[in-house]
């Protein structure tokens, strides 16, 4: 990785610091607080939007590695997509939006990227051999639901920020494995924006990252794989890094809609959310978080070099440490459950 990229990288990370600290004392003087309520994680008002830190130090970082990597116009629509979506978490952020404008400008944009970027769509997704037609309309389903997952999952203090950091540092690293040099020094760039956040968003936040941050940051993470030469980092390495992030939005998701429940509020029973209800404090619940983060982080990098069945293996890992936590939880669970009944016979 040459010097440049790693000195881009470097000022990413200050320059999100300086800014997220900036949003914050703003917000605070402006009163733009995101106030708890029956659904929130938190118990005291803390200010939001900064996510604005993370994008404004990224962005501008991601466009001049694809200008001065030869990346083409192709890889600038990603960035200049993600950008759109940031400034539609942004107008979220200020003044709800109807869910129907969300999801169409999140299709839009998923569109716009898969149709410009078609010739990765093949190369994108190596576990499923299915013709491009079907390909593509699965692809724009994949950044669509990636962009929202990552807003879900971003309800505890650190978490969304540590899994930027993680996941996008095992991005990273297979990239550069892969030769992908442009596309290793963009998660390198990601993940020192999302650093230089997490300063101010680890337990306890004294800043939340918003839509403006989640959402954008999930986006560009879900259509990393088609940019320009990203044979080597395909939808399954991706999908690896964030394993944890996919399987309990997607596990929570389809729990809901069996209840028939309203999938589209806020609530509290996402498997990182629920150790709450048992007294277990956000930072406690984030440091559990990271080491699986890390080791799904490690299946990704291994994904690449291994063979058809050893994938397979690999994505069953990455669901059985998911397990693993869903286990611990509902353990956790069990137990708040036997003390609140004994003390209620008591």
């Amino acid at each position: 990785m040459s010097v440049w990229s790693l000195a881009l990288s470097a000022t990413a990370a200050i320059a999100s610091l300086i800014v997220t600290w900036g949003v914050r004392e703003v917000a605070l003087r402006r009163q733009l607080l995101d106030h708890p309520n029956d659904r929130s994680a938190h118990v005291r008002p803390t200010p939001r939007l900064g996510g604005i830190g993370i994008m404004c130090a990224f962005l501008p970082s991601a466009a001049v590695i694809v200008v001065m990597s030869g990346g083409g116009a192709r890889a600038l629509c990603i960035v200049a997509a993600t950008a759109l979506i940031s400034a539609l978490g942004l107008a979220d952020d200020l003044r709800p939006l109807a869910a129907r404008w969300r999801f169409g400008v999140q299709l839009l944009a998923a569109t716009v990227v898969v149709a410009v970027n078609m010739g990765t769509v093949r190369t994108a997704w190596t576990l499923l051999p299915l013709p491009v037609w079907l390909l593509a309309p699965l692809s724009v389903l994949w950044i669509v639901w990636v962009t929202n997952l990552f807003n879900f999952m971003d309800g505890i203090d650190g978490l969304a920020g540590g899994q930027a950091v993680i996941g996008g540092a095992a991005i990273c690293a297979a990239a550069a494995a892969a030769g992908a040099w442009m596309q290793a020094s963009l998660a390198l760039a990601l993940v020192a924006a999302a650093l230089g956040f997490l300063l101010l968003n680890f337990p306890p936040a004294s800043i939340f990252m918003g839509d403006v941050g989640s959402t954008a940051i999930g986006f560009f993470l879900a259509c990393f794989p088609f940019l320009p030469g990203s044979a080597g980092i395909p939808v399954e390495v991706v999908g690896l890094a964030i394993a944890l992030f996919i399987l309990d939005a997607t596990t929570t998701l389809v729990r809901r809609l069996a209840r028939g429940e309203r999938f589209f509020e806020a609530h509290r029973t996402h498997v990182y959310q629920r150790p709450l209800a048992a007294g277990v404090p956000h930072g406690v619940i984030t440091l559990s978080a990271y080491p699986g983060m890390a080791i799904v982080g490690a299946l990704a990098l291994a994904y690449r070099e291994s063979q058809w069945t050893q994938r397979h293996l690999l994505v069953a890992a990455a669901v059985a440490i998911f397990l693993g936590y869903v286990y611990v939880v509902a353990s956790l669970e069990r137990r708040a459950a036997g003390v609140d009944r004994d003390g209620a016979s008591s």
